[in-house]
């Protein structure tokens, strides 16, 4: 006996996207991203139309009993902001300053004790500058963003009748 799922239409989908802010996408990604330990991301439920982030650790399977369609990940090896796009030129100066004067190779929180020291928000700027990445790299263009989106949402429910799909041969 087949399972049926009612999901949201697709009209429905295009109007939660279009309300969403670029700090919305990025946010719940980033809150459930961890170094090398945990993929980030942020993922619209297709049955309720719910935004929220999903952690994935490594070699973790995601819940197979919820249908979702991922707006944006952070990959747990990835780095989302370097340090350069992080500092503003004479931060970053005074950042390798700061970081030259620890003996030490590698600091893992070496950033966060910097911010501290100079009363910077790192989360606040982090979540900024992804905002800002994925707007001017994934939204620059909203519609091939949107059908990127829509194409996902056909795969997701199986449709056979997908406009937006493009075969190997038509291109």
């Amino acid at each position: 006996m087949e399972e049926f799922v009612e999901v949201i239409g697709v009209e429905h989908l295009k109007t939660i996207l279009s309300a969403l802010s670029p700090e919305e996408i990025v946010k719940p990604a980033y809150d459930n991203w961890l170094a090398c330990q945990r993929t980030g991301h942020t993922v619209l439920n297709l049955e309720t139309g719910k935004v929220y982030g999903l952690g994935i650790e490594l070699n973790q399977l995601p819940l197979a009993a919820e249908i979702y369609i991922e707006l944006f990940t952070i990959e747990s090896h990835e780095e989302p902001v370097s340090e350069q796009d992080f500092f503003s030129k004479s931060e970053y100066e005074e950042f390798l300053e700061f970081s030259s004067d620890d003996p030490c190779e590698y600091v893992p929180d070496i950033i966060t004790d910097f911010c501290q020291k100079k009363g910077i928000d790192e989360y606040e700027r982090t979540i900024g500058l992804l905002a800002y990445n994925f707007q001017k790299n994934e939204q620059a263009n909203y519609n091939m963003w949107e059908s990127a989106i829509l194409n996902k949402y056909y795969d997701a429910i199986h449709e056979d009748h997908n406009p937006f799909q493009f075969s190997h041969s038509t291109l």
